[in-house]
């Protein structure tokens, strides 16, 4: 008479069960996951602001949420003074990148920047987009402390080799949305006032080429 093997492939079979089920929930976790990032946009808005800045939720690499917010909630939000759902660590990324103050502090009941207008700020973000602030048309006088001149090859729109330099921060079109990591890079670079003439000049060798 044979004697019985013991069945050990009873026990394997709920292991292994068990096994894929609960890797299969960490999959189902991580395509349900949303990212929440810092953003600002260029496009037109209904408040006739030239930048707009927001909270976004990603997933899979796909903006799914989006929640505009006030310029000063933003920089609060940024530095962790307050509550976000994009920085519940309440990290300072103005100093993680540091960033300098006037390119954000901002005096809410003073309505100007503490450190007043001798820096590029926040605000002025719309110069990436224009060659001449759309608030300030040809014949206008320019409230103190305006910036006037975009760095933009056109007055409404970059060149596309400007268009080229900023797609390297994650948008593909100038009304794109930037945000996270690669925003917080463009910041960054924009310190650099060799970046800055670079954008500036990017197209507009060609341009000087086509009239002449």
């Amino acid at each position: 008479m044979k004697k019985k093997q013991p069945k050990y492939y009873l026990f394997a079979y709920p292991i292994v069960l068990f096994s894929m089920l609960f890797l299969l929930s960490f999959n189902t976790i991580d395509r349900n996951y949303v990212k929440y990032d810092f953003a600002f946009n260029l496009g037109a808005s209904y408040n006739t602001q030239l930048v707009s800045f927001a909270i976004v939720g990603t997933r899979n690499g796909k903006i799914i949420y989006k929640k505009n917010i006030s310029e000063s909630s933003f920089i609060r939000q940024i530095s962790g003074t307050e509550l976000s759902k994009a920085n519940p660590e309440k990290i300072n990324y103005f100093e993680k990148y540091e960033l300098t103050d006037c390119f954000y502090k901002y005096d809410s009941i003073k309505d100007i920047y503490v450190d007043g207008y001798n820096c590029f700020r926040l605000t002025d973000l719309w110069a990436l987009k224009y060659g001449r602030n759309p608030h300030c048309p040809g014949d206008c006088i320019p409230a103190e402390g305006m910036l006037v001149k975009g760095w933009a090859a056109q007055d409404f729109r970059p060149s596309w080799p400007q268009i080229q330099i900023l797609q390297k921060y994650g948008i593909i079109n100038i009304d794109d949305t930037f945000y996270g990591e690669k925003m917080f890079k463009l910041f960054s670079d924009m310190k650099d006032s060799n970046w800055i003439s670079t954008y500036s000049n990017a197209g507009k060798a060609k341009q000087n080429r086509v009239k002449g």
